[in-house]
């Protein structure tokens, strides 16, 4: 199993086991994500959730990508 901590709404925290998540809808104030009969509310983006299932920083553009390339 592979859990990951996601805040919830109203405010708090959840270990999500992201292998049960069958699949996620945007909301007015973030996403619901379902799990098999359950669901959870989360105040995030459907980009910026897929940065925290991904284990990246949940706000990650991908400006600090880049394969070891930098411009500027």
């Amino acid at each position: 199993m592979r859990f990951v901590q996601i805040e919830t709404l109203p405010t708090g925290t959840a270990l999500v086991d992201i292998d049960k998540l069958t699949h996620a809808v945007p909301q007015a104030e973030g996403t619901r994500l379902f799990l098999g009969a359950q669901h959870l509310d989360v105040p995030h983006t459907l980009g910026e959730l897929e940065n925290v299932l991904a284990g990246r920083e949940r706000g990650d553009d991908g400006e600090q990508g880049g394969a070891g390339f930098r411009f500027g």
